[in-house]
């Protein structure tokens, strides 16, 4: 079964075709005993009727007391004083040869003529059954035929001859050939130009159902898949539109809670700060003000994380002008900010980008050092890499230091405070202009944090 597997193809067009190939094959090779069946009573019908043709006379004028006839070559008579016993060839094709024989009789006497079919074969020079290989012309083939009619004298005259097989004088070759062109190799070519009609009919409104999936992870609002197709696949189309609804509503859900959640905490922590203030100067005062402080700041990452996945307002926005304000500003004589490579204009929501660009910025100056930004065009798109020369980030948690709520500080700088959604800022504005969010350790030290944009 593993052999089977590996040889199984993957996608459907190769599934659909292998089973259609297979099918027709095993169906051919099954219906082909029917044809031979068919096959045998006409490869027989040229020599049963140049037969009937010369045992007309020979049967017309034939004596079984003695009188001498000139018998053709490859032709016996005998004389019986009963019906000769033939073989039991319960064959269909036996009964079509016994009919065509006496139709081609009664042609050549004129007269309607009784006829008992003892014995019919294609045999070989030796004399060798070769029915099967015989309809290919592999070998020479030979008609073998023996009957037996009633004479007026009460008799039986029996007839033994042969003739040629009256099929085709081509090679054996041209007729394997032709045969195997024909049945086979054209029937595997419309069953492939069916396949290929099938596929395209069936898996357009699959491929626009799979696109649809990889796009919902970065645009929840996208607009509904058309109901088309066949039945099965609109089925499929509804429960994705379905789908989509129930998480849009989710998240909605999700976000207005959040949000209501954070904006009514900041009512407490108001009133907080103002009896603060009637507190006298002293060690409790400043450890109070600092923890309000920090939820406050956590409340408003909470809030820029729901907002950093919403484009508000998509216009052309020169990228290496943003890039270059944001160096200047957050830059320093002590850490500079070099930037490398231009990518001209881009379509993005300018807040947005600026906040991304910003965190990234940011956590580079805090956790590392010789903090420099290089642009770039590549086919795939544009990309903005902010390198640094730290610690790195943890292979074991590069794939999640993206996720809320996750630091990565443990592997940069112990000291380092934040709540683990700056990354995770970064990547849902990326992600909510079409783009993606990249992690990958520098050699010599220090992380490179990629921004792809579509271009």
């Amino acid at each position: 079964m593993r052999w089977f597997r590996r040889l199984w193809p993957r996608t459907l067009f190769g599934q659909l075709l292998l089973i259609m190939v297979s099918g027709t094959l095993v169906i051919q090779l099954m219906s082909s005993s029917i044809w031979f069946d068919v096959r045998f009573a006409q490869v027989l019908e040229a020599p049963i009727r140049l037969m009937a043709a010369r045992s007309a006379p020979l049967i017309a004028q034939a004596d079984c007391h003695g009188g001498r006839l000139k018998v053709p070559a490859h032709y016996q008579l005998r004389c019986a004083e009963s019906v000769p016993e033939g073989d039991d060839d319960p064959r269909r094709g036996r009964r079509r040869v016994e009919l065509l024989l006496h139709q081609a009789l009664e042609y050549e006497l004129g007269q309607a003529q009784e006829v008992h079919l003892l014995k019919v074969q294609l045999t070989d020079e030796l004399g060798q059954p070769i029915v099967w290989r015989s309809l290919f012309g592999l070998r020479t083939a030979q008609a073998h035929i023996q009957f037996a009619v009633p004479l007026p004298d009460g008799h039986w005259l029996t007839v033994d001859g042969q003739e040629l097989q009256g099929w085709s004088g081509e090679s054996a070759w041209v007729l394997i050939s032709d045969y195997l062109l024909r049945v086979y190799a054209l029937r595997i070519a419309a069953v492939l130009l069916v396949c290929l009609i099938a596929v395209r009919l069936c898996l357009r409104p699959l491929r626009r159902l799979a696109d649809a999936a990889r796009g919902l992870g970065g645009n929840l609002e996208q607009p509904p898949l058309a109901l088309d197709g066949p039945e099965e696949v609109r089925q499929a189309a509804q429960a994705f539109n379905a789908m989509q609804q129930r998480l849009i509503a989710m998240v909605n859900d999700k976000a207005y809670f959040l949000a209501a959640v954070s904006h009514d905490l900041r009512t407490p922590l108001t009133r907080m700060r103002l009896r603060l203030e009637r507190l006298p100067e002293g060690e409790h005062r400043e450890r109070l003000r600092q923890n309000i402080t920090q939820m406050d700041d956590m409340i408003g990452q909470v809030l820029d994380y729901l907002r950093a996945g919403e484009q508000q307002n998509l216009q052309h926005v020169d990228m290496d002008r943003l890039v270059a304000r944001l160096c200047s500003d957050l830059g320093s004589a002590q850490e500079p900010l070099p930037i490398e490579g231009r990518v001209g204009s881009l379509r993005v929501d300018a807040l947005l980008m600026q906040r991304c660009l910003q965190n990234l910025l940011v956590n580079a100056l805090r956790y590392g050092k010789e903090v420099s930004v290089k642009l770039e065009v590549a086919v795939s798109g544009v990309f903005i890499h902010v390198d640094d020369r730290g610690p790195g980030i943890d292979p074991r948690l590069l794939a999640t230091v993206t996720d809320p709520f996750v630091r990565g500080e443990g592997s940069r700088n112990q000291a380092s405070g934040g709540y683990g959604l700056g990354l995770s800022i970064a990547q849902r504005i990326a992600c909510s202009h079409g783009g993606e969010l990249m992690l990958v350790n520098r050699q010599g030290g220090g992380l490179r944090v990629s921004v792809l944009l579509p271009g």
